[in-house]
């Protein structure tokens, strides 16, 4: 009996205590309680998937993403970073897509997904975006292109890449040559600086996977043509301006470059120029930290230039590649997605990633930072990108089968090289399949 009462009296004041702790002095902890729920239930969560990404490149998003979620506290990413090739992102988004589970950010920007009707698009949200003017104008229209209807935003640019020359300034300056900045300067140099005895060649052509976007850049930028179709809708790649280029360009192959170009992609061309065996081959600003470390980081061995100037006497660059992150219409919450996307725009942000990317920021204020004017090849890149005088090919990125058409067209470019197929035959099949694939896209957009 009194065991009994010893446990009712311990149960008591074990009752007591936790009233006090609810009430009384215990009344803040339960406001406190009721706050950091209410909080939990006001955090919005949107979800931000990346492609190719490294575990260098993962690290940067992890850090970046941290640094948002402490300055807005009441929103939550969920990121995703999808190692591998862009297949493989493209694959693990469709999937998502065809299951109403759209991440709410992306950053590979593709056609088909306007078309699909899978992106939000970001023009009211960029005019009221008081930082707009700070985004590089060239990039916004590169991206804008991809919706050919109505010309709408769909993707905020982050970033862009230019074609470059890589050349050996060494070897130039060992032969007397002026690094080329017309066409002929860059044929002359090509036999000149050709040594078969040393194993030196003027040019390294990549003939394997990646040759038809390398060489189609390479004739526009020669002929200075920038409309991809004529106004009644013929193709311009088979111009004779194209053919003159091709027949001298690919001609070029086993007499100033190496035998083994035939079945080059870019690992194999990268080799051959940081092995001292080619002083000129062609790739975009991205080879430049491999660039770097080849060379142990002497700027004397390597440099970009941009593509000699067109035969019509200006300089035309590819048009650039639409890049930037992109809204899903899904997106419950997308304010928070714009404003995780303009933190990611921002100046140090956007500098972080350029940098780490090797790519040129969109934000203006970025682009002026130290590592881009000071580095040789950033700097000509980004001053061929913002020289008003740059003329830009309209690229025709909007084509769901632009990319099939140039895999089609690789193994012609083989046979040219090897004298089994003419450049005109080879072009005049690209037209017919550049025309067919444009066709099929505006039966099916009618």
């Amino acid at each position: 009996m009194k065991m009994g009462k010893g446990i009712y009296r311990i149960s008591a004041v074990l009752i007591l205590s936790l009233s006090l702790l609810v009430s009384g002095c215990g009344g803040g902890g339960k406001k406190q309680a009721d706050s950091n729920s209410s909080e939990q239930a006001e955090q919005k969560k949107i979800s931000f998937w990346a492609a190719a990404v490294t575990p260098e490149r993962n690290q940067f998003f992890e850090e970046i993403i941290k640094e948002f979620e402490e300055q807005n506290p009441d929103i939550k990413v969920d990121f995703l970073g999808v190692p591998g090739d862009l297949s493989a992102y493209q694959q693990k988004v469709n999937v998502a897509i065809a299951a109403d589970q759209a991440p709410d950010i992306m950053n590979d920007f593709k056609a088909d997904l306007i078309s699909r009707d899978v992106l939000e698009p970001l023009d009211e949200y960029l005019a009221a975006w008081e930082d707009k003017d700070l985004i590089s104008q060239e990039t916004l229209e590169s991206n804008r292109k991809l919706d050919t209807k109505e010309g709408k935003l769909y993707a905020l640019p982050y970033s862009s890449q230019t074609w470059n020359l890589w050349v050996r300034p060494d070897w130039f300056k060992e032969a007397g040559l002026e690094l080329p900045d017309t066409w002929p300067d860059f044929f002359e140099a090509v036999e000149k600086l050709t040594d078969k005895s040393r194993d030196h060649y003027g040019l390294s052509i990549r003939g394997g996977a990646g040759s038809a976007n390398t060489l189609e850049m390479l004739m526009y930028s020669y002929s200075g043509i920038t409309e991809y179709f004529t106004a009644d809708g013929k193709a311009t790649i088979n111009d004779p301006l194209h053919t003159e280029f091709v027949e001298q360009y690919l001609g070029a192959y086993n007499v100033y470059t190496p035998e083994d170009d035939l079945n080059k992609g870019w690992s194999e061309l990268a080799a051959t120029f940081q092995s001292d065996k080619a002083a000129i081959v062609v790739h975009n600003l991205g080879s430049a930290s491999s660039h770097e470390k080849a060379f142990d980081g002497d700027r004397n061995k390597f440099a970009a230039i941009p593509f000699p100037q067109s035969v019509k006497g200006y300089r035309e660059h590819p048009g650039l590649m639409p890049l930037g992150l992109t809204m899903s219409k899904s997106a419950e919450h997308k304010d928070a997605v714009w404003k995780f996307m303009t933190f990611y725009l921002s100046h140090d942000i956007n500098s972080r990633y350029s940098e780490l990317y090797g790519e040129i920021p969109a934000n203006k204020d970025a682009a002026a930072d130290d590592w881009v004017q000071n580095v040789p090849y950033m700097k000509s890149a980004s001053d061929l990108l913002n020289n008003p005088e740059t003329k830009f090919a309209d690229t025709p990125y909007y084509l769901p089968g632009y990319g099939n058409v140039q895999k089609e067209v690789e193994p012609m470019i083989q046979k040219v090289m090897a004298k089994q197929m003419t450049a005109q035959e080879m072009l005049d099949e690209w037209a017919r399949l550049l025309m067919e694939e444009k066709e099929s896209y505006e039966q099916s957009n009618s």
